[in-house]
């Protein structure tokens, strides 16, 4: 900031006056004086430890880009959904092939089911009407890598589901099928619900 009011000082000072009636002193002790004040704006700040894990591990760069070593885990989703606008209800499959590319081993994957933000006695932030409040999104079948899993593979907490007991090492996947239905809130917004009848904006339904 010092530097660019300096900067903004010059261009207003320099222009009035003629290049001769400035001592080369003057222009020494400018020149000096912007690079010092330049080079002192760029100094780094105090590095939280979590963020200077990163540098430390190449992953992230003080740059703000990405490192050599910068990495993230992919999903892939082939979604089959249904909807019926008269009750509201969403039926849906979601296939989803999710790769580990991480170098440690996943022992638990987590989902966000947004729907569940309707659900009787799920906490929020903004209020609901009753008629709006729902049982939630149903988990109504579960398979993992191809094998029917037990309900109980999932566990739900409002809008957090984890499965856990896995064993996803670096660049290995691990497949899953689920087959789920909710119904869609009419009023209450949260950027989804019905907007009139006939006609509703649907998000967050996967």
């Amino acid at each position: 900031m010092l530097a660019l009011r300096l900067c903004y000082v010059l261009r207003k000072l320099i222009p009035k006056l003629h290049p001769i009636l400035i001592p080369m002193r003057y222009h020494l002790f400018i020149a000096v004086s912007l690079s010092a004040i330049i080079a002192d704006a760029q100094t780094l700040l105090p590095t939280p430890r979590n963020i200077q894990a990163t540098y430390d591990k190449d992953t992230r760069s003080t740059t703000g880009r990405p490192g050599k070593n910068y990495w993230q885990n992919t999903a892939n989703y082939d979604l089959q959904i249904s909807f019926d606008p008269a009750s509201r209800l969403l039926r849906g499959v979601a296939d989803i092939a999710y790769i580990n590319n991480s170098p440690d081993v996943l022992n638990q994957v987590w989902f966000k089911l947004y729907p569940n933000y309707y659900k009787k006695g799920a906490p929020r932030q903004s209020p609901v009407a009753p008629d709006d409040l729902t049982d939630g999104l149903v988990i109504d079948s579960l398979w993992i890598n191809n094998q029917l899993a037990p309900a109980s593979a999932m566990r739900i907490s409002n809008t957090n589901a984890t499965i856990s007991g896995q064993s996803i090492g670096k660049g290995q996947g691990i497949k899953f099928r689920i087959a789920y239905h909710y119904t869609l809130n009419k009023g209450s917004h949260q950027c989804t619900g019905e907007i009139e009848p006939g006609a509703a904006f649907i998000a967050y339904f996967f």
